[in-house]
């Protein structure tokens, strides 16, 4: 409604219209306690996904976050913002978030299905927290079978995908209706579970117990 009868205001407008009809002036300070919280925000995302960067960056090779570390992060996420900003456009902005949004749930649900059978079901809350900070330790750098089990949800998944570019075959038959969810969480946490069999649970354990860290259930 604020955008106005034939759609015609930008969102800052449409804002301000919305305050003003409040009381005269109010639209102004809206705008500002509203450009606060979008700075605070993009603040706390541009710092979260920095980390973020680092932390795949060590997944190869050992580093530490310095500051000049952490500022190359941040310089390597704005000019990828920018980057994609520029050749998405506004026109196509959002169509493209929409998606990338779509393409998020997709990757994180394997991943989500995998944490939580290996928490509540495989290992169930014991963890040898030492051995997780050692890339040579009990768990690895890489777990292969969270791993295998997160790629094979995954694979499932992509015939019901629906997307702007690309829409799974299976999903075109069932009226382009997206299952992919409800596909790819079970598949992965039973995968997981079928490859946990061949984990010595009991070392892990006696090792949890010794680091003083056993939860009992």
């Amino acid at each position: 409604l604020a955008s106005g009868p034939n759609g015609d205001l930008t969102p800052v407008e449409a804002f301000k219209t919305v305050g003003d009809s409040i009381f005269n002036g109010f639209g102004t300070i809206l705008l500002i306690l509203l450009l606060a919280g979008l700075l605070i925000v993009m603040s706390v995302n541009a710092y979260g996904g920095s980390l973020t960067l680092i932390s795949m960056l060590d997944s190869f090779k050992s580093v530490k976050p310095t500051k000049k570390l952490r500022i190359a992060a941040l310089l390597v996420m704005g000019i990828s913002v920018w980057g994609i900003a520029q050749f998405v456009g506004e026109a196509r902005f959002n169509t493209f978030y929409g998606n990338a949004l779509v393409f998020l749930a997709y990757l994180f649900t394997p991943w989500t299905a995998v944490n939580l059978v290996d928490y509540f079901f495989v290992r169930k809350g014991v963890y040898v927290i030492g051995e997780i900070f050692k890339k040579d330790g009990i768990y690895g750098r890489w777990g292969w079978r969270g791993n295998t089990a997160y790629l094979i949800g995954f694979a499932t998944m992509i015939p019901f995908f629906v997307t702007t570019p690309y829409v799974g075959p299976i999903a075109k038959s069932l009226g382009s209706v997206d299952y992919s969810l409800f596909v790819g969480l079970p598949v992965s946490a039973i995968a997981y579970l079928i490859l946990a069999r061949g984990l010595d649970l009991k070392k892990e354990a006696a090792m949890a117990a010794a680091e003083g860290n056993l939860t009992k259930h």
